[in-house]
């Protein structure tokens, strides 16, 4: 659950996944009906009775709902070809447990922009080098993303301590915080500093 827009909106976001042997079919998926409604009842009656996220689904409104199918995609190897190259969720879709997956793609176009206004003999070489210096951070993304999925809606109960381990390791600061913020923030491609002072500067 989180926040969005401004203060005056007071608009809450919140999501529930669940696994399924197969995902919603087409004619359903973006849909915003009653049966969708209900299917969201349904999946919410695994929760105790007095759990939040029973008031935030009286708060919500069918058109308000979208049901969709979360799947894994192999982090591609391959992500150019010719004069046409894939950045994004096209070449490193992650499931959204990292909340990394728009913040991949962003760092993408940069790293792609300065590759491209480098001296390279022609444009392949500039996808070459955004392959390079892209491919192993995105990869860890992806990996990660995956493992969290699996840990979430694992029945096994090592897993089940083992997601414990890393939440109460983020939460209080531990390792795995630690890890997630070299990851994530000190091998960020993007000198925001430097992207700022230009922004600045031409405006």
């Amino acid at each position: 659950m989180f926040k969005v827009g401004g203060d005056e909106k007071k608009t809450l976001v919140w999501a529930n996944t669940y696994v399924s042997s197969a995902p919603p079919p087409k004619a359903q998926e973006w849909d915003h009906n009653n049966r969708t409604m209900e299917n969201l009842a349904e999946i919410l009656q695994k929760f105790p009775s007095k759990h939040p996220i029973h008031e935030l689904f009286e708060y919500t409104t069918p058109e308000n709902v979208l049901h969709f199918g979360l799947s894994y995609r192999n982090h591609k190897k391959v992500w150019s070809k010719g004069r046409v190259c894939l950045i994004g969720d096209s070449c490193h879709a992650t499931l959204p447990y990292m909340g990394q997956g728009a913040n991949m793609a962003i760092e993408d176009a940069v790293v792609m922009a300065e590759c491209l206004d480098m001296e390279h003999p022609n444009y392949n070489a500039a996808f070459q080098a955004f392959f390079d210096r892209r491919s192993k951070r995105t990869r860890r993304i992806v990996n990660f993303g995956n493992l969290m999925d699996k840990l979430y809606h694992s029945k096994n109960s090592i897993m089940k301590m083992l997601l414990d381990w890393i939440l109460g390791s983020a939460l209080k600061g531990g390792l795995v915080l630690r890890q997630l913020e070299k990851d994530i923030i000190e091998e960020c491609p993007v000198d925001h500093a430097q992207y700022r002072k230009n922004f600045e500067s031409s405006h």
